[in-house]
C-alpha cells in the first residue's frame, strides 16, 4: 500500500471506532469536488418577475417601472405611471440578489 498517496485513502465505511485499515477512494469520487471555489464559475439566474418590473439606470438605481401588467388599468392610471420611481435602499438589496446582471 506504500504507492498509494494517503490523499485517496479514507477509513472504511464498516469501520467501528476502532483503528482499522484505510481503504482506497475510487478514482471517480476523487474527482468530484462540491466546494464554493469548484462552483464559483456558473451563471446566477434572473429572476424573470423582477426583470419585467424593474430597470436599472445609468447610474445604476433601481426603478420600477410601467411595463407589465397594464392591459386592465385606464389610460388615466397608466399616465399617472407615467413617473418612475426609484426602489428604496430596501428593495435594492433585494433586487441586487434577484438581478444579479442589472
Amino acid at each position: 500500500m506504500s504507492f498509494i498517496p494517503r490523499l485517496f485513502l479514507r477509513p472504511s465505511a464498516l469501520a467501528g471506532p476502532s483503528r482499522l485499515p484505510l481503504s482506497p477512494l475510487s478514482p471517480f469520487a476523487a474527482s468530484i469536488s462540491t466546494s464554493v471555489p469548484s462552483l464559483a464559475g456558473h451563471k446566477v439566474k434572473s429572476h424573470s418577475g423582477s426583470k419585467k418590473r424593474f430597470f436599472a439606470n445609468a447610474s445604476g438605481m433601481a426603478k420600477a417601472g410601467k411595463a407589465h401588467l397594464n392591459t386592465p388599468l385606464s389610460s388615466n392610471h397608466i399616465n399617472r405611471l407615467a413617473k418612475s420611481t426609484y426602489v428604496t435602499k430596501t428593495q435594492a438589496k433585494k433586487l441586487r440578489k434577484l438581478l444579479p446582471y442589472a
